[in-house]
């Protein structure tokens, strides 16, 4: 007796026919989805010399691609940004991200959710719609997907941004000499390069009681008697949980870790100013070693700092932008905002909580590094908190994930993923010089381009495990 009866076989028959022919369509399409979308990722893991969409070497394990796989979040259409920035401008985040690529077995979410998305991406393919990768056969060293643009510049910022852009880089709050004029270089530094230039340029320290004003008796009381870097003790891998809205629904908490249920994956973990762990485990983890706040945060109403039991876990570090001749005592009569009003206020009802003051030297050497491999004049303001935290742990972490720092296919213009403020500053900056980090870190990055578009994860290496003997920059 034939399974699909023929369709001649009379009237009663002809709508099992149907079912049997759109069954065999259905598995067909099904069948041509999967194999595309591996085709898509082996190809472009594998046959790829370069690694970024310009191009940079790159080689992934079998293993590695198949545990990136396993691993990947659910397919939504947040993304990025980052952590609350001074004047009310906050950093973000990317380019142009191509649509999804595939729903990976091993995502979580409602199961509604995973089919709703399952048939959107099978009328994708069956439509010819080839916005997910432009096309299968893409050049050789180019990847199906777009992830951030290392040579980003000002002149990809909408008009509003490009006139926000230029007011800032026009202005100098922060007392800047006159720039000389930069000589081009006369190669792009590679990433080994521009690692041992930050290593040996950047020195991340934070206030002591050796140099005035805080050689005081005073000052004894409040700041730490021990450096930031003998809290923390020896750390191997670390991570840097941006607040960029595209981590919201990413399901990152196993993988950066912190709950009871969930193995520990980082030996510390750095958040930004008032980024909440609780109702978002799933997606940020729980875990806080290192809390980095501005000093906009510590004197704002709305944040309650003394109060609010968000500060109270972890280590604290406080940063404040200061004239750019970093003169402790010029800083001291007039900061930005009243941290040291604030710090002080704090460490009198939390006596027993570590709290340092990063060292104002810190942003000035790391902004000098940002303008000297950009191509183009950058804004005379600090670098943003997610980059100096960046650093932070890269001086005391034998090996850094940064999340959502570079922005994942969940790229959104919602500033927060705790807050639903939008705007486009948050994801290419205004009053930071956003783009340019950016840039620098995608430079630096040690990872695949399918890690950053899955996971918007960066992985650099600690400055600890550099080798910098013999490199040049």
């Amino acid at each position: 007796m034939d399974v699909c009866p023929r369709m001649w076989r009379g009237p009663r028959r002809t709508w099992k026919g149907c079912i049997c022919v759109t069954f065999a369509c259905l598995c067909l399409a099904i069948l041509y989805l999967v194999c595309t979308e591996t085709a898509i990722m082996l190809r472009s893991q594998y046959q790829s010399p370069r690694r970024s969409w310009q191009g940079r070497a790159s080689t992934v394990s079998v293993e590695k691609l198949i545990r990136g796989i396993q691993t990947l979040p659910e397919l939504n259409s947040s993304a990025s940004s980052t952590s609350i920035s001074h004047h009310r401008n906050m950093s973000g985040a990317p380019v142009t991200l191509v649509r999804e690529i595939a729903k990976p077995s091993g995502a979580r979410g409602s199961w509604v959710t995973g089919l709703t998305g399952f048939f959107h991406r099978l009328l994708v393919v069956l439509s010819g719609d080839h916005r997910r990768g432009e096309s299968l056969d893409f050049p050789r060293g180019k990847s199906p997907w777009r992830v951030w643009n290392e040579n980003s510049s000002s002149a990809m910022l909408n008009k509003r941004l490009q006139k926000v852009f230029k007011t800032y880089r026009s202005r100098n709050k922060y007392s800047m000499p006159p720039q000389k004029e930069r000589p081009r270089l006369s190669h792009k530094r590679s990433a080994q390069e521009l690692l041992c230039q930050l290593k040996n340029q950047v020195k991340v320290q934070t206030l002591g009681t050796e140099q005035p004003p805080f050689n005081t008796q005073e000052w004894a009381t409040f700041l730490p008697s021990l450096h930031l870097s003998q809290e923390l003790g020896s750390l191997k891998n670390c991570a840097v949980v941006s607040s960029a809205g595209s981590i919201r629904n990413s399901h990152l908490g196993r993988e950066i870790g912190g709950c009871v249920i969930w193995s520990d994956s980082h030996d510390a973990v750095l958040r930004f100013n008032a980024a909440p762990t609780s109702k978002y485990q799933n997606d940020v983890g729980k875990k806080t070693t290192v809390r980095l706040i501005n000093s906009q945060v510590m004197a704002s109403n709305k944040h309650r700092f003394l109060e609010n039991a968000l500060f109270g876990e972890g280590i604290l570090v406080a940063w404040d932008p200061a004239p750019y001749s970093s003169d402790l005592l010029e800083w001291y009569k007039k900061p930005d905002y009243p941290i040291f009003t604030q710090y002080k206020e704090y460490r009198q009802r939390h006596p027993s909580q570590p709290f340092h003051i990063m060292h104002p030297a810190v942003q000035w050497q790391l902004w000098e590094v940002i303008q000297e491999n950009s191509d183009e004049e950058i804004q005379r303001n600090p670098p943003s908190s997610g980059l100096l935290g960046s650093l932070l742990m890269m001086s005391v972490c034998e090996q850094v994930h940064i999340y959502e720092f570079l922005p994942s296919r969940r790229q959104t213009d919602t500033c927060h993923y705790f807050e639903k403020v939008q705007d486009t500053a948050c994801t290419l900056g205004a009053y930071h010089p956003q783009l340019f980090e950016k840039n620098l870190v995608k430079r630096i990055n040690q990872g695949s381009d399918l890690d950053i578009f899955q996971l918007g994860r960066v992985t650099v290496p600690g400055f600890q495990s550099l080798n910098c003997s013999g490199v040049s920059y």
